[in-house]
């Protein structure tokens, strides 16, 4: 299934494993997502036999989190972190490594199928997950062996990520849809792509961007750029115009670069 399929059938990516296969999709020779969907599945049904009674919310997430990252061997790929085999979840299932956002899949996925309220948190640099109780939230970074975070971890992990270019606020705390989700992992490809000139592979990138975000001038906006610099002056013009049209009050830059190509 395309990606194009794929957010025509469910535009909410409910089955976000689906549609994290999906996303990379041109990564792969054979993007099914059913090996990954039947793995988790097979994790959830594990540690369904391991759930602490009576309930304790800290021992079940220890449980998940010693399955997973204990006896299954995920861990956060810090020697190869932009190896692009790292947002693909086949290849991290096989290597049993990945970035952050793919083993939060990872981990919101076997969660969920446990009955935790899991939700995606796309801090600055890093991703990490939460499980949302009555009294708040708990918040955990599966790159890191799903240990339990706070604010001032969360602050820690935002400058580190960035450099310091980012001051980290709690706002930054704030749960990602799954739509959303598949747009972060999108885009850090893409980022990744472009850093290195890889311009075929940043346009396929470009194209998810444009689909996940058909209202997003600035999607457009970087497909043109990526269109520019292949060479592809035709389909870039037309990327222009349209992120213009959808700037709600215009954007002088753009303007000003869509006037230069009609000019050459």
């Amino acid at each position: 299934m395309s990606f194009h399929q794929y957010l025509q059938e469910d535009p909410a990516c409910g089955r976000l494993l689906e549609g994290a296969v999906a996303a990379v999709g041109p990564l792969m020779e054979d993007p099914d997502p059913a090996p990954v969907v039947a793995a988790v599945e097979a994790w959830a049904d594990t540690l369904a036999g391991r759930m602490p009674l009576p309930w304790n919310v800290h021992a079940a997430v220890d449980a998940l989190n010693h399955y997973l990252f204990t006896e299954l061997g995920l861990q956060g790929d810090r020697e190869t972190y932009d190896d692009p085999a790292n947002a693909v979840l086949p290849a991290v299932l096989h290597r049993r490594r990945g970035m952050p956002i793919t083993l939060s899949i990872l981990w919101l996925e076997a969660a969920r199928r446990l009955g935790f309220q899991a939700l995606g948190i796309g801090l600055p640099g890093h991703f990490v997950t939460a499980i949302s109780l009555d009294v708040g939230r708990l918040y955990y970074d599966p790159f890191n062996g799903g240990r339990s975070i706070g604010e001032t971890e969360a602050a820690r992990l935002v400058t580190q990520a960035t450099g310091g270019r980012a001051a980290f606020h709690p706002a930054m705390l704030a749960p990602l849809d799954n739509r959303a989700i598949l747009t972060r992992l999108v885009r850090n490809l893409h980022i990744r792509f472009a850093r290195t000139a890889n311009w075929d592979e940043a346009l396929w990138t470009a194209t998810h961007l444009v689909l996940l975000q058909p209202e997003d001038g600035g999607a457009y906006r970087d497909r043109a750029f990526v269109r520019l610099k292949r060479g592809d002056e035709a389909e870039a013009l037309a990327d222009l115009q349209e992120a213009i049209r959808l700037s709600p009050e215009g954007d002088p830059g753009l303007a000003a670069w869509l006037d230069k190509l009609r000019r050459d």
